[in-house]
């Protein structure tokens, strides 16, 4: 099974630590954003993987090749951020008529993904939402897509689509891609995928649509703290190594080379591999690879990799090799 994830974006709202990090190269409850991603989809059958990259792309293909060693691994550069259809369009040579996943890279989600699976129908992830005007939505009929609809100024669905479509051939996808995008047709100045999906509607071929049981937003950082907490008390827990004279309070994911010395550490805490803590109290916090926290208090905050905070108590939102007193 073939799937195509578009992570070319800049991650602007998570600067400053997207400065060196891509934003689907995060880590937290236990993996990145990319990691929880492909981990649904290699639990549903996919064995090859098409990234669309641009922003730091070479270090996004290099982590997922060592980290999935065992599934097929391409990539594609986009260099113009005109739209997602054409982002998916540049997988066009690694496509063939079988069935096809596309799945965003910039959200998490719980599905039933064998819902998307099907030889007779393309099939889209939706979710109810309470302001459909910022997304695709879905007009449809006991299941059946009847139209597409992209950030409707007027009400028409509060069915939104989340990021999760599957198509039954991938050939027959790019070639209605490839009409859009020849026709100049551009809706808020970018190629919609939406818009390629409804000239699929509109010449016959079948879409579904299937009800996620969640969608969660890493595009921000107040989002990713709150999807970091619901992953943690979804059961994304580890918490490796021996700490000494530390106070773990659950639910954590501290990966076995964390250092935690005379701290209390939790809840909703995540810290990725060869972190120290010392003398400091954590709570609801993502800490990246190599950081150090000393004497300090720290709540609601993101701090990237190799950064260095000290100081009294405050909430940060810290990038990569920093150095922070307070």
């Amino acid at each position: 099974m073939h799937a195509i994830i578009p992570v070319a974006g800049k991650g602007t709202r998570m600067r400053p630590l997207t400065w060196s990090v891509p934003k689907v190269l995060i880590r937290f409850a236990g993996n990145t954003v990319l990691g929880h991603i492909i981990d649904e989809l290699t639990a549903s059958g996919v064995d090859h993987i098409t990234l669309i990259v641009g922003y730091l792309g070479d270090e996004i293909v290099k982590w997922t090749r060592n980290k999935y060693p065992d599934i097929q691994v391409d990539y594609a550069v986009q260099e113009r951020m005109d739209g997602l259809a054409s982002a998916v369009h540049l997988a066009s040579p690694m496509t063939d008529d079988g069935q096809t996943l596309v799945v965003l890279g910039d959200t998490l989600f719980r599905a039933d993904l064998s819902l998307a699976f099907s030889d007779e129908s393309n099939m889209i992830a939706v979710k109810r939402v309470d302001d459909p005007s910022r997304f695709g939505v879905v007009v449809h009929d006991a299941g059946n897509v009847k139209r597409l609809v992209e950030k409707p100024s007027t009400f028409v669905s509060n069915l939104a689509i989340v990021g999760i479509y599957g198509f039954s051939s991938g050939s027959i996808l790019m070639d209605a891609i490839s009409r859009l995008i020849d026709s100049g047709k551009k809706t808020r100045g970018e190629f919609q995928l939406t818009d390629a999906m409804q000239l699929m509607l509109e010449e016959g071929q079948h879409f579904g649509c299937f009800e996620v049981q969640d969608w969660y937003d890493c595009g921000k950082p107040e989002t990713l703290l709150e999807t970091n907490r619901i992953l943690l008390d979804l059961g994304k827990v580890s918490s490796g190594g021996v700490h000494e004279s530390a106070v773990i309070i659950p639910p954590v994911s501290i990966d076995d080379d964390v250092e935690i010395i005379s701290s209390i550490v939790g809840p909703y805490v995540s810290i990725a591999s060869g972190s120290e803590i010392r003398g400091s109290i954590v709570s609801n916090t993502i800490i990246g690879f190599r950081a150090c926290l000393r004497n300090t208090h720290i709540i609601d905050s993101i701090i990237g990799n190799e950064a260095d905070v000290s100081g009294k108590a405050v909430s940060i939102n810290a990038g990569s090799s920093c150095r922070i007193e307070v």
